[in-house]
């Protein structure tokens, strides 16, 4: 015969287990999916398109570029004020990457009208600015997870000049090599291209290799997947051809993506790193909430329960005794002349008291007991399955040990004493009002009676 669980939550939980490992393999199966979707368009148009077929239109690629670049301009700056203030060393490279970018992109957007007489100067610019972004994203991505830059090195401008002097002088290494015509046919663009493939793939299997979780990284694989696909469709296409236009769109596509995840970062935790999935952040949600209900349930010193929860454990195991018509007792304890300790020894011994009658407590009592501090000196104790007779005992064991135990002082050492008030669900009322002004009668006779001794 098949056990049913009470709770029909728990049935739909298990269910949903055995789904989980099919929605995650599916949700992976999307994401590459869409991370091939360019390439589907590539090979449309190298199989089906027509070569001849031309889109030339300067003022539209102008505007074009100017869009980008102002687009990368703007990345740049959001990314360089994420990394001032989480100091991600990922995030630095990544500033310079778009940095890089925007520098080495826009002569490739002034150089347009220009096509017509100089095609391998305005060209040139396109593939080598790809090539700058990826290698510092590379360099970034091999820095990721680094401890943080200090303060100190934030601040810092020289890497920003020391990066665009770079770059302008790399944009003069271009103008020169396209000078050269045989550069472009063989050499520089090929290298360009091939070189921002291969390090985009690189950065892809790291990612994969190390096992890398975090919600904007798999934004990074896709735009790295973006960035090499549009790199593709560069070599395969000619100047104005809709295969070249494709490979602009592709790269757009990728660069839109890498935009997200930053502005993602800067609207919430100004890293990459520290950016959680929906699956991490329950996770996180759900061990706070068990940590609040944790501290919730606890006093704070002594560890016994709060008065709070110790009233809806009383409720519950109240109801449960009354199905199952086993015994419940209760144990009203309290300190005796505590108020003495604290005056004459200060709080700080009176506080290690109250640490060591818990200590003591817990040892006597068994695993289903309840301990709780209902404020002050004042604690009781909710005995499962215990009748009068059992829970004297107890009461008595509990004495015991807290008059054999000790608090350690500068000079000597502090005796404590404990007087129990028993009473039983049943015998002493059924409802808990009464059964708490039972116990409580009779620890007040505890203390009429001198103190130090259990009354039932």
């Amino acid at each position: 015969m098949t056990a049913v669980s009470a709770f029909p939550g728990d049935q739909f939980e298990i269910a949903d287990n055995r789904v989980l490992p099919y929605t995650r393999a599916f949700a992976w199966a999307l994401r590459i999916c869409f991370a091939l979707v360019p390439s589907a368009a590539i090979a449309y148009l190298y199989v089906s398109g027509n070569p001849a077929l031309r889109f030339i239109d300067y003022g539209f690629h102008e505007i074009a570029i100017g869009v980008a670049i102002s687009l990368s301009a703007f990345v740049s700056y959001v990314t360089w004020r994420c990394y001032r203030s989480s100091g991600e060393p990922f995030l630095r490279w990544m500033a310079q990457g778009m940095t890089g970018f925007t520098l080495v992109y826009l002569p490739h957007g002034v150089l347009t009208r220009t096509a017509d007489h100089h095609l391998l100067r305005f060209l040139l610019y396109g593939p080598s600015s790809r090539i700058v972004m990826v290698t510092c994203l590379f360099v970034g991505l091999l820095r990721y997870g680094a401890p943080a830059d200090t303060l100190e090195q934030r601040r810092r401008l020289a890497p920003i000049w020391r990066g665009i002097l770079l770059f302008a002088l790399i944009d003069l290494v271009v103008a020169v090599a396209a000078d050269n015509p045989a550069t472009y046919g063989v050499w520089l663009r090929l290298i360009a291209e091939n070189g921002t493939i291969a390090l985009a793939l690189i950065c892809i299997a790291i990612i994969l290799w190390r096992g890398v979780s975090a919600p904007l990284m798999l934004l990074y694989v896709l735009a790295m997947a973006f960035f090499a696909q549009s790199s593709l469709s560069f070599l395969l296409a000619k100047p104005w051809d809709h295969q070249w236009w494709l490979a602009h769109a592709i790269f757009a596509g990728g660069f839109f993506i890498l935009s997200y995840g930053v502005l993602q970062a800067f609207h919430t935790t100004r890293a990459f790193a520290t950016v959680f999935s929906q699956e991490e952040m329950m996770r996180r949600l759900e061990a706070a909430n068990a940590d609040l209900e944790r501290l919730a349930a606890t006093d704070a010193l002594t560890g016994a329960v709060s008065r709070r929860y110790f009233l809806s454990r009383l409720h519950e195991e109240l109801a449960k005794a009354e199905r199952t018509l086993a015994p419940l007792s209760l144990l009203m304890m309290d300190i005796d002349h505590f108020k003495a300790v604290n005056d004459r020894y200060g709080h700080q011994v009176g506080d290690a008291t109250l640490v060591t009658f818990v200590e003591r407590t817990r040892d006597v009592l068994r695993v289903p007991d309840v301990l709780g501090r209902l404020g002050g000196e004042e604690f009781c104790a909710l005995l499962v399955g215990s009748s009068l007779t059992q829970a004297t005992t107890i009461a008595e064991r509990i004495r015991a040990a807290v008059e054999a135990g000790s608090i350690d002082l500068d000079n000597g050492e502090l005796h404590v004493t404990v007087s129990i008030g028993v009473a039983e669900f049943g015998p002493d009322g059924t409802s808990i009002e009464a059964v708490i002004g039972a116990a409580d009668d009779r620890l007040y006779r505890a203390k009429a009676l001198g103190r130090n001794c259990v009354v039932s």
